[in-house]
């Protein structure tokens, strides 16, 4: 996996989170965080042809890891309202930055 690409494309949505104004109405749970970038994860992956399961566990965890400053900021951010659905059914990373968490 390009880790320079992933990583801009994981910081992008969690900045995108954290960067949304009050006219959000939910709040992000530690799940919702974990979520949003365990799908960045997979589509990035996906995008590069891998589609092993337990690599792709591996990455989210290790990027988990990697990004946990950033996901204890993001719990408790307010979500627009269907981000849980459109991220869950986003087809790339872009698509969650730009359309889901706007």
């Amino acid at each position: 996996m390009g880790l320079h690409r992933a990583t801009a494309s994981l910081i992008a949505g969690l900045a995108a989170l954290l960067g949304l104004g009050s006219c959000a109405r939910e709040p992000a749970s530690a799940a919702d965080c974990r979520a949003l970038l365990d799908r960045i994860v997979a589509l990035e992956l996906a995008e590069q042809g891998f589609r092993d399961p337990v690599l792709t566990r591996r990455k989210q965890d290790s990027f988990a890891r990697s990004l946990a400053d950033e996901l204890a900021r993001c719990e408790g951010l307010t979500l627009p309202p269907g981000a849980r659905d459109c991220v869950a059914a986003a087809g790339s990373s872009e698509q969650i930055s730009h359309t889901c968490l706007r």
